[in-house]
């Protein structure tokens, strides 16, 4: 029954997606992946998930290094970020080890990168949302990402003084920056936060 009360908001957003002529824009690995991780409402004996050609995009967009991200500018930011988000999808539903293994694989390889980044090239929120990817990673049981890396002391220590700056409770009375990074954020009160929703949506 609650699929089916869906079902009409599913085919209403994409068919507003599908007349989209001028306000194209390019695919996000990182979006595609919070996607890929919606499960059905009722997955019928087992998880599934809710949009499954998010998953076959994820598939069909690693990169040749075991990468996802952009693959005409190499920024370590961006490569990270998307690249533990795919992972972190594919690993949900226990999908695709071998790729998992390559995306590990580059992350491994390339954390040291994140030390190296220019700090103004870092993507609004990434010291809140990359933190909690790897948290995700930790739930979900992926052991082969170094959690203890260096790199990550400062990513760490930077969103403890971003979360500190705006307590808890103003989060859900009045619109923050915060509000852009959501999905890096446990624990929150969604019936609160949807009183910040704009009126266009």
């Amino acid at each position: 029954a609650e699929e089916a009360e869906l079902q009409p908001l599913i085919d209403q957003v994409r068919a507003m997606l599908r007349s989209m002529n001028d306000g194209d824009t390019s695919a996000s690995a990182y979006d595609t992946a919070w996607v890929a991780m919606v499960p059905k409402p009722d997955g019928g004996g087992g998880a599934q998930p809710q949009f499954p050609a998010t998953v076959r995009w994820i598939v069909d967009h690693q990169l040749p290094d075991g990468s996802w991200g952009d693959s005409a500018l190499f920024s370590a930011y961006d490569r990270m970020i998307n690249t533990l988000a795919c992972v972190v999808a594919l690993t949900k539903w226990s999908l695709e080890p071998a790729r998992c293994e390559a995306g590990l694989s580059f992350l491994h390889e390339n954390m040291w990168r994140l030390a190296e980044e220019e700090a103004e090239s870092m993507p609004i929120g990434f010291e809140i949302a990359f933190p909690s990817l790897i948290q995700t990673a930790r739930d979900l049981g992926v052991v082969d990402f170094p959690y203890g890396h260096p790199a990550l002391q400062s990513i760490y220590a930077n969103r403890e003084v971003k979360l500190k700056r705006i307590p808890r409770d103003m989060m859900h009375r009045v619109p923050t920056s915060i509000l852009h990074s959501l999905e890096g954020m446990p624990d929150l009160d969604w019936a609160r936060l949807l009183n910040l929703q704009s009126c266009d949506g």
